[in-house]
């Protein structure tokens, strides 16, 4: 026991792995210990393992329904072209063909505008924003430019609609274009507030074209899930026949 609680504290890797061994042995070994005791070591196995998968079922799927606990990776935009000038002739899956025909301006009181706009200062301005981007762009700051506009289209291919609430069996393609153009440089005078940062009409505008990637935030409990409502449901299902020989071999036999 004192060689075990000194390994503990001797590498950050390997005390991890004999934190989770120590925990396995401790917790359900304790209990498969006392239940084999009682019951033998089979059926206090498959007791052990059922009461242990059916606590994991359990808690994935409420992992599952709320996104907490074992996820995976969380929905967020992905640039796809930086445009610098005529945004049409982005060729990016022909997805600009004809902009802005087809698409459809978000109002700027949306805090939609505000997501789209932080995503696309990741891909403009990568130095400032301490993210890495593969993409080209014309812009070293945050502040060299100003947004003029998103543009959305695709993302809704709902089965039905009951009030405010759609049903999804697939999403179709979600797509962004955020809009910026320089800044125009501003004379500050001593002494006033910092002027507005407004865009530069003679500069070209430039076009993120950004595309909504949905994740996997439920992936990995639902997996769980299924994983361990298999072993829950052969484990009861092994208890079950036991439970129907212990009652045919207690059957008087006919004479």
């Amino acid at each position: 026991m004192h060689a075990l609680l000194a390994a503990l504290h001797w590498d950050p890797q390997i005390r991890g792995y004999l934190i989770v061994l120590t925990a396995l042995v401790l917790l359900p070994g304790s209990v498969y210990m006392i239940l084999a005791t009682n019951m033998g070591a089979k059926v206090g196995f498959l007791l052990a393992v059922a009461g242990l998968s059916g606590w994991i079922l359990t808690m994935s799927i409420v992992w599952a329904v709320f996104g907490i606990g074992l996820s995976g990776r969380p929905p967020s935009w992905k640039a796809l072209e930086i445009d610098t000038g005529n945004v049409s002739a982005v060729t990016t899956q022909g997805v600009m063909n004809g902009f802005p025909r087809g698409w459809r301006q978000v109002p700027p009181d949306s805090p939609e505008v505000a997501d789209a706009a932080a995503s696309a200062d990741r891909f403009l301005a990568p130095g400032s924003t301490g993210a890495a981007s593969r993409l080209a762009t014309p812009f070293k700051n945050t502040t060299d430019y100003v947004s003029l506009g998103v543009w959305r289209k695709g993302g809704d291919n709902y089965l039905f609609k009951t009030g405010h609430h759609k049903f999804f069996l697939r999403h179709s393609p979600h797509y962004d274009v955020v809009e910026v153009q320089p800044v125009s440089q501003i004379t500050e005078l001593p002494g006033s507030a910092a002027p507005k940062a407004v865009p530069d009409p003679s500069k070209p505008i430039s076009s993120v074209v950004m595309i909504r990637d949905l994740g996997s935030l439920r992936q990995p409990p639902i997996f769980v899930a299924l994983a361990s409502g298999i072993f829950f449901g052969v484990c009861c299902y092994q208890l079950h026949r036991r439970d129907k020989m212990v009652l045919a071999a207690r059957l008087p036999v006919p004479t």
